[in-house]
């Protein structure tokens, strides 16, 4: 009898593990942040490849870049199993980034989708978004966060620009992600002195990937290439 209720009891509970892997969901948050700085806000020694490159359309490699990342999460052969309802990006005003002349592989269009961007990256669009997930996602969930933006770092700790021109700090990412349930989260971040985020972001069940130390700059990586080559 006891060996009846034994293998009952675990096959309940196995059908209870399998039942938990299968609602497990991947969430994702792109931030492209400020891509059209103004000097007044923002200084060229914080700037996206130390100011170079800003010219009639801005830093376009911001969108390529966010747009890039959005089709290697959601696309079905290759990508990387997220569904498109759950990778939340955030662009300049809310509006996909789009000039005359502009190469088409960074136009919506895989898969029929129209639309990529789904809201602003102001610093409260970007607050609002981090809580509404909060509510939503739960242990079991995977979450990554990718920003590419204009940073820097002054007295109050280490920060990037949202499009509105508002410093986002390291503690108040930190604060947004603690508070949501994602036992494994992983972080990306792409601009300037991006490595002062890491002892805010590096705790237990984080992967912190940052484009440079706490006091470096960021470049293409063409410019890389040719100091390297």
């Amino acid at each position: 009898m006891f060996k009846k209720r034994f293998f009952t009891l675990a096959i309940v509970a196995l059908f209870a593990t399998m039942g938990t892997l299968s609602a497990q969901e991947k969430y994702a948050i792109l931030i492209g942040g400020n891509m059209n700085p103004d000097a007044q806000y923002i200084p060229t020694s914080q700037q996206w490849n130390g100011g170079n490159g800003a010219g009639q359309y801005g830093f376009d490699e911001f969108w390529n870049d966010t747009y890039l990342m959005w089709e290697m999460l959601i696309k079905e052969d290759g990508g990387k199993g997220f569904a498109d309802a759950n990778v939340h990006v955030l662009f300049g005003d809310g509006e996909d980034f789009t000039f005359p002349g502009q190469d088409n592989r960074y136009k919506a269009g895989y898969n029929n989708y129209q639309v990529v961007t789904d809201a602003n990256s102001y610093k409260q669009t970007i607050s609002n978004t981090f809580s509404s997930l909060a509510n939503t996602i739960t242990e079991d969930d995977f979450k990554f966060v990718w920003i590419m933006s204009h940073g820097g770092s002054n007295a109050f700790g280490s920060y990037f620009y949202s499009y509105d021109n508002q410093k986002v700090y390291d503690t108040e990412l930190a604060t947004w992600l603690g508070n949501i349930a994602a036992h494994k989260k992983v972080i990306f971040l792409s601009f300037p002195k991006s490595g002062g985020f890491v002892p805010e972001l590096e705790t237990d069940g984080n992967v912190v990937i940052t484009a440079g130390g706490a006091a470096e700059v960021v470049s293409k990586v063409e410019e890389i290439k040719k100091m390297i080559f």
